[in-house]
């Protein structure tokens, strides 16, 4: 799990183009969780159990969709709410977007990308394949802006602020 979310948070790094002080500060941070044992990402992830619990995300650097998939799986038939309200929300953190009572705050930035294998580019057909399930998750306004735009963006990450997505009819958190 520490390993996963360090590849996470290296991966996020390089998609920000970081200077060499934020690739040092996040070897520090990863050195960090290495040596003390600690896991950050379970405070990230949304695993309880409790039916209706209100879930707040805080700063989510994404990870594997297959595993996001199961999660608002899980949050759904829970009966579970989303709160967006970290940061950042990037990658599959997004997908949130798709859980069945969610909201988010105009304040987070979600950052949106194409699917890839650990950075490599996909098939044409695994791309349109993937691409295809991430924005199932998404509001039919995202969703098209997924497909037409942000979903051909491997190697950066296009953005977009909470108030933007509310303008397109994502809930506001109150």
């Amino acid at each position: 799990m520490t390993f996963i979310w360090i590849g996470r948070a290296i991966f996020a790094c390089l998609l920000k183009n970081c200077a060499a002080l934020k690739v040092s500060q996040t070897l520090a941070i990863c050195a960090a969780v290495i040596f003390t044992g600690a896991d950050p990402s379970i405070a990230l992830t949304p695993r309880t159990p409790k039916p209706g619990a209100t879930i707040v995300i805080g700063n989510d650097y994404g990870g594997s969709v297959r595993e996001r998939h199961n999660e608002i799986q899980r949050i759904n038939a829970l009966g579970q709410r989303v709160e967006i309200r970290g940061q950042i929300c990037l990658s599959s953190c997004t997908m949130f977007l798709g859980a069945k009572n969610v909201c988010v705050s105009s304040r987070t930035t979600f950052g949106f990308h194409g699917p890839h294998r650990f950075g490599s580019r996909l098939s044409p057909e695994e791309f349109d394949q993937w691409s295809k399930v991430i924005a199932a998750y998404y509001p039919a306004s995202v969703k098209s802006w997924y497909l037409q735009k942000a979903r051909h963006q491997i190697y950066k990450i296009a953005r977009l602020k909470g108030s933007e997505l509310v303008r397109l009819g994502v809930t506001k958190c109150q």
